[in-house]
C-alpha cells in the first residue's frame, strides 16, 4: 500500500473567481474547497497527455484542439513554443505534426472569426450559415493525425477546401 501524501497549498484568486466558487458551491450544496478540488482534478485529467513524458506529436493533438486557445492565451504561447511542446525530441516523421498544421492551430485561435468568414463567403459548397472554423480544423486534424475513419460522414472535399483557405489566410496575415 502506498502512502498518500497531502500538501497544504495556498492560491491567490481574484475576487471574481472567489465569487464564482462561492456561487457554484452554494448551487451544488457543497463546500467551496470541493469546487476547487473538482476544478483542479478535472483540469489535470483533461491535460493528462501533457503529463506523460513520452506523449509527443500526434498524441497531443486532442489536448491542443480542446484547450489550445486557453493554454496559448494563458501561458502566452506562439506557434514556435507550441511546436516545441508538440514535436520536442521526436524523430519519427510519422508521429510528428507538420509545422503548417501547428501554425494553423496556433493562428486560427488568434485571428478574429470575421477574417476567416470573409475568406469563405464565396464558396458554393458551404452552407449559407456561418462556418464553424474550429469544427473544420478539428475534423481536419483528427482525420489527418488521429483516425482517418473517425470522420467517415465528413465531406473531405469541403474539408480540403476549407483548410486550404485557412492556410492561405495564415500566409497572408502571418
Amino acid at each position: 500500500m502506498t502512502e498518500s501524501k497531502k500538501c497544504l497549498s495556498s492560491l491567490r484568486l481574484s475576487a471574481t473567481d472567489i465569487e464564482r466558487i462561492k456561487a457554484l458551491a452554494k448551487r451544488l450544496q457543497v463546500r467551496e474547497l470541493e469546487i476547487i478540488r473538482f476544478a483542479l482534478r478535472l483540469t489535470l485529467t483533461k491535460l493528462a497527455p501533457l503529463h506523460h513524458r513520452h506523449a509527443r506529436g500526434r498524441d497531443l493533438i486532442p489536448v491542443f484542439l480542446e484547450f489550445g486557445p486557453e493554454l496559448m492565451h494563458h501561458f502566452h504561447m506562439d506557434s514556435r513554443s507550441l511546436e516545441a511542446i508538440i514535436n520536442a525530441n521526436l524523430n519519427d516523421a510519422r508521429e510528428r505534426v507538420e509545422g503548417q498544421d501547428i501554425e494553423l492551430l496556433a493562428t486560427s485561435q488568434a485571428m478574429p472569426a470575421y477574417h476567416f468568414y470573409s475568406k469563405f463567403k464565396g464558396m458554393p459548397q458551404l452552407a449559407a450559415d456561418r462556418l464553424d472554423l474550429s469544427a473544420a480544423l478539428q475534423q481536419y486534424l483528427y482525420q489527418k493525425y488521429i483516425d482517418p475513419t473517425i470522420l467517415e460522414d465528413f465531406d473531405s472535399q469541403t474539408n480540403i477546401k476549407v483548410i486550404k483557405q485557412m492556410e492561405s489566410s495564415v500566409n497572408v496575415v502571418g
